[in-house]
């Protein structure tokens, strides 16, 4: 609760005398407003839960059980919406967050859990490879992230625990620690790890450990985290084991989708390799566009093809959650119209049969039964 008195002044237009009773009761109202300040300080007293100020607000995530994770602004001003007796059970319960290699996927998650208003983080520690990365991050959280140069000391000061190292370095890194199983979970970033190996590894037990895979979206807010296995509780607020914190977790950095099996979690991965593609698609309609367009410039061909795109992915967003989503954004095209010409034109050239043959060499990769390149 935060208490701010709306009595700033106080201006009588009325010349009449005040009556003894009604300046009585004027300051037993103000004596309660002196005492309420005395118990609640002024909002700038507090900070935010995560000891880090965004520069943009966020607005709602939904998880893969469509649950809602409600999130505000942690500017000046501004707090958590329960009362500080919730505040206070929340800070009991505030995650500190570890982080084995500082890549860029890793530096995104950090830096969407520390913008984040959902949950309460206590702290953020990682390794310093790579450097800019990590000290980028101390420098934008100050008061939250800390470089070590030590893997041991991160998995000491930390209970949830991102793996985000190369994967020929996998097993190395997480052999040399010490976990202990009362506390830690880990949380394997790592394509090609597995549940039994990240188990060998760590020797912590199954329900500790996790396969996540996210974009670097996350640091916005506005990615999806995909996670195996599947908890086994309903997601829950005020729950605190571990699958209830990690999904807790997930869901402030954008959303979460919990594969079944790690095989069902292989198959989807694939859409997650076709990022590059995405991009390189744009590339191709802009450098089409100066290639055809007279005088276009580079920039002006750029935004153009970004904003589009841009419109498009959104409105597919918007409706992500329902079934036929893809089904009726097509339909929407007008029948003759460019767009509906576009994609028969591509349907008859197979460009989306490529796109099958493309995410099958990726599948393959992923599962290890092939390199995923496809011989020209």
């Amino acid at each position: 609760m935060i208490f701010i008195s709306p009595l700033r002044s106080i201006t009588f237009a009325s010349t009449a005398p005040i009556g003894t009773r009604t300046l009585s009761a004027l300051f037993r109202v103000l004596a309660i407003v002196i005492a309420l300040h005395a118990r609640f300080p002024p909002v700038s007293a507090f900070k935010p839960v995560s000891a880090a100020v965004p520069d943009f607000a966020t607005g709602t995530s939904r998880s893969s059980t469509g649950k809602r994770s409600s999130t505000c602004t942690q500017l000046a001003g501004t707090f958590s919406s329960s009362d500080n007796a919730d505040s206070g059970r929340n800070m009991a319960h505030a995650q500190r967050i570890g982080f084995l290699g500082c890549g860029t996927i890793a530096s995104a998650i950090a830096t969407g859990l520390a913008t984040q208003s959902s949950t309460p983080i206590a702290s953020i520690v990682t390794t310093r490879r790579s450097e800019s990365k990590s000290s980028a991050l101390e420098a934008q959280f100050p008061n939250l992230v800390t470089v070590h140069d030590d893997n041991q000391s991160i998995v000491d000061e930390a209970d949830v625990i991102f793996v985000c190292v190369l994967p020929e370095q996998t097993s190395e890194v997480l052999r040399s620690l010490t976990f202990d199983n009362s506390r830690h979970t880990v949380i394997s970033l790592v394509s090609t790890s597995t549940l039994a190996q990240l188990r060998e590894d760590t020797r912590l037990s199954e329900d500790r450990i996790y396969k996540c895979i996210c974009l670097p979206a996350v640091a916005r807010h506005e990615g999806v985290c995909l996670i195996t296995p599947k908890s086994t509780n309903d997601y829950d607020d005020h729950n605190q084991n571990n699958q209830s914190v990690v999904l807790r977790l997930l869901d402030s950095l954008g959303g979460y989708v919990e594969a079944s099996t790690e095989e069902q979690m292989s198959v989807m991965m694939v859409p997650s390799g076709l990022m590059g593609s995405f991009y390189g698609m744009m590339k191709q309609s802009r450098d089409w566009l100066m290639e055809n367009g007279g005088d276009i410039s580079q920039s002006d061909a750029s935004y153009l093809v970004g904003r589009l795109f841009y419109g498009m992915v959104v409105d597919a967003e918007r409706k992500c959650r329902q079934e036929d989503a893809m089904e009726e954004l097509i339909e929407e095209q007008t029948p003759g119209g460019l767009n509906e010409q576009a994609l028969r034109n591509w349907e008859g050239l197979g460009a989306l049969d490529s796109l099958d043959v493309v995410q099958d060499a990726l599948l393959q990769r992923i599962s290890g039964k092939g390199d995923g390149n496809l011989e020209k």
